[in-house]
């Protein structure tokens, strides 16, 4: 499945030994992490990462990422116009403590509690000319979503399920997903479309599968339904089909006390293939508990 609502890169060049000084103070934490992220902004405003790639990466990264390289993998961020300008109103939370690995690899991860998008963080450094460069980013911008803490009961968690993957099962034997579209939460909607999501799914269309014989059993879910870190409310589990189980991971975004989709993951696999065993065995841990 596609990451949506998520723009992420993470790079983890060689790492080298070198000079490694002692930690920085909180404050200079924090302030190493706003300069990171502010110029990585400014290289996204001006569509041009010359200066950052430059000035603010280290000389193996650099080596490993030309700038050309740098901005291809970034992209995304050029194309969409992602202004992440209102952390400089905010302080970074680190999401754990700050720590220089055994590498000598100073590791800040975290989260600036930004809205409407709340922009989380894994930066990691290497000291080199007596300042830290970066050695690894991986940047995250994902709409914030309120978290009630309610969870919808058994019976509405299953109805919820399946309602969606009929909807998406009509939109692949149809060949045609705008009215699935129209049902996804708005957040959802901002960063795909009817035609990208053909093309996602082209493959079940291909394969001329068809999930209609859910609809005649009930899910097996894996773990208990939660709402995330993130505000979404996440489902996973399976249906008992035959010959092959349909596996579904499915993300609800709570729009107008409604439960949107913003993610979908279904897998149609032989009942005899591994993961089913593992689902078993999985069952069998969770009955014993």
């Amino acid at each position: 499945m596609r990451k949506l609502l998520i723009l992420t890169l993470l790079f983890v060049p060689l790492v080298l030994q070198g000079e490694t000084p002692a930690m920085p103070k909180d404050k200079e934490l924090k302030a190493l992490v706003f300069d990171s992220l502010f110029a990585f902004n400014k290289g996204v405003q001006e569509k041009s990462f010359a200066t950052f790639h430059k000035e603010r990466l280290s000389s193996p990264f650099r080596e490993q990422y030309s700038l050309e390289k740098f901005t291809a993998t970034f992209q995304v961020f050029l194309d969409k116009g992602y202004d992440i300008s209102n952390i400089a109103k905010s302080e970074p939370v680190f999401d754990a403590p700050p720590a220089i690995n055994d590498d000598g690899v100073l590791v800040l991860k975290g989260h600036y509690p930004t809205r409407p998008n709340t922009v989380t963080f894994e930066l990691k450094y290497v000291y080199e000319s007596s300042a830290w460069k970066i050695l690894a980013i991986d940047v995250r911008v994902v709409p914030f979503v309120e978290n009630t803490g309610l969870v919808p009961t058994n019976k509405e968690l299953k109805k919820l399920a399946l309602d969606s993957l009929l909807l998406f099962n009509v939109a692949v034997q149809t060949k045609d997903f705008e009215k699935f579209y129209d049902k996804t939460a708005k957040v959802w909607q901002k960063e795909t479309t009817p035609e990208k999501l053909l093309e996602i799914f082209q493959s079940f269309i291909d394969k001329e599968i068809n999930l209609a014989p859910i609809a005649r059993l009930d899910p097996t879910f894996n773990g208990a339904p939660a709402i995330n870190e993130d505000g979404f409310l996440v489902i996973k589990g399976f249906y008992p089909t035959q010959p092959s189980k349909v596996s579904f991971e499915l993300k609800y975004a709570d729009e107008n006390e409604s439960w949107k989709l913003v993610g979908i993951n279904v897998q149609v696999k032989p009942t005899a293939d591994k993961s089913d065993k593992k689902d078993k065995e999985d069952k069998k841990d969770d009955d014993d508990e």
